[in-house]
């Protein structure tokens, strides 16, 4: 298993072993280095092995049921925890307060993986009682007391099973990965694997922080970032570039290029702008120290204008990714907002299904074929025992003359504009990839294109091709899906 994935650290539990025979066995596995909480007699034992090409790493500390290690490569620090929790509530007593304590004294990204020997949902069990432990709601608040986040897994929805019948059988998600908001944001792609039971009752887990992740960015939709409306330049970019002798469609097609080639060549990369900037305002505000002049105070005043600016944009832009309503815009909440997105993107990620013959895959053009496949039986004419030409009209009361009229009535402006101010500004976009909260800001430009468009659809029951268009989503309904159906 070692050979097939690729591992820089290793840690394992209840190895049942100690003294030589552990070191012996340690040197087996191709790790250069480990450091070992030794079994007491035939219960625990932690090791914690570790390639040297990794970098400098460091025991922080350790005890029977944790083994916390410091691991730097130049900038680079991630301090691992691996925890082997006791079986018995009574052996893991303080545990949780011990390993609160420690990731609480931790500055830098933090990750806890192994066995935590309970769980957190009833659905991360099957058989057995149908309610949660104390234990295991305690476990549930220490994780949110931390500001903990489940890394989630790919793979088998269980770690750990037991019994050969139905009436015995008993499987549990025992063991998972949590990590800090700090981690998550900066191994945005990280995966957790569940991988299959082979000589013992629980699942390995592969945990990469940086897997191989082959997406085409051609296949990436346009979509409209709302951190430009905040751009000084991006009014008069849409004053020249509407072009209101087109179709709204038409327009709409003309203006995202422009958007495209504006956003790589004029608003660039909010994050290095905004690292440019307080690099620049750091040496400023080391001159002033040296040398006090106006020129200098003006420098800073400006810098401090700009950083202003961006660190709105950045708010703005990852507001718009993470779709939280109840935390308003304007706070300055970008970190929480970036958690969100990250956490949600992890969330929605369908890195593996099972294929009509039972068998995982995690090819991406194998996954597509399936959800085709899928959706073809799903909106065929299989299994269609009756097809109704038109609804019923009996039961139905029939329209006044008076109600009849005022539905004819014609639509006019006003109702257009009050329709799209009414609409969520961020509202999720269709193909087109244009949200209301772009309307809504632009209307003095736009306005009369898109009411034209409105008013000349009711007037004549006609849309142009692809303007109803939608992007069918697959969300999962469960934490780790298996199949669509």
């Amino acid at each position: 298993m070692l050979k097939r994935h690729a591992t820089d650290v290793l840690a394992v539990f209840e190895t049942h072993a100690g003294g030589d025979r552990a070191s012996e066995i340690c040197r087996g596995l191709g790790f250069e280095n480990s450091f070992k909480v030794d079994a007491v007699g035939q219960s625990g034992g932690l090791w914690l092995l570790w390639r040297s090409g990794i970098g400098d790493v460091v025991i922080v500390e350790e005890s029977e049921q944790f083994i916390h290690a410091r691991i730097s490569n130049g900038n680079e620090v991630l301090h691992v925890i691996a925890v082997y929790a006791a079986p018995t509530v009574s052996r893991r007593s303080g545990l949780w307060d011990q390993l609160r304590d420690l990731v609480g004294r931790i500055s830098e990204p933090v990750l806890l993986g192994g066995d935590f020997n309970t769980i957190v949902r009833v659905d991360e069990r099957a058989g057995g009682s149908g309610r949660l432990s104390e234990d295991s709601i305690a476990f549930g608040e220490w994780i949110n007391d931390l500001s903990l986040i489940d890394m989630g897994f790919r793979g088998s929805g269980f770690t750990w099973k037991r019994g050969r019948s139905v009436n015995t059988f008993v499987a549990k998600r025992l063991d998972r990965v949590l990590c800090c908001a700090q981690t998550r944001l900066k191994w945005q792609e990280a995966t957790v694997t569940h991988l299959p039971f082979l000589s013992s009752d629980h699942a390995p887990l592969y945990v990469q922080l940086t897997p191989v992740v082959s997406r085409d960015p051609k296949r990436r939709p346009f979509r409209f970032e709302a951190a430009w409306l905040k751009h000084p330049e991006f009014q008069e970019l849409l004053k020249t570039s509407w072009r209101r002798d087109l179709s709204t469609n038409e327009a709409l097609r003309v203006l995202q290029r422009t958007l495209v080639r504006w956003n790589k060549e004029v608003f660039g990369d909010v994050t290095k702008r905004k690292e440019g900037l307080l690099k620049e305002i750091v040496e400023v505000q080391e001159a002033l120290e040296t040398g006090l002049t106006d020129a200098i105070l003006e420098r800073e005043e400006f810098l401090m204008k700009e950083l202003d600016v961006v660190l709105e944009q950045e708010e703005v832009l990852w507001f718009q990714k993470a779709r939280e309503k109840w935390i308003p815009l304007g706070d300055r909440n970008t970190r929480f907002f970036h958690t969100s997105t990250i956490i949600r993107r992890r969330k929605n990620r369908i890195d593996m299904l099972r294929n009509e013959a039972g068998e995982w895959t995690t090819d991406e053009k194998e996954m597509e074929s399936l959800a085709i496949a899928y959706f073809k039986r799903l909106y065929s004419m299989e299994d269609v025992e009756e097809v109704v030409d038109k609804l019923p009209s009996d039961g139905f009361e029939q329209l006044t003359a008076g109600e009849k009229q005022h539905l004819e009535k014609d639509f006019v402006a006003s109702e257009v504009e009050s329709a799209i101010r009414g609409m969520g500004k961020f509202k999720a976009p269709g193909p087109d990839g244009y949200q209301p909260v772009f309307y809504q800001s632009s209307w003095e430009m736009v306005g009369s294109s898109v009411t034209r468009f409105v008013l000349d659809f009711f007037r004549t029951g006609v849309l142009p091709p692809m303007t109803n268009d939608v992007l069918l989503v697959l969300l999962a309904k469960v934490s780790t899906p298996e199949r669509i159906t």
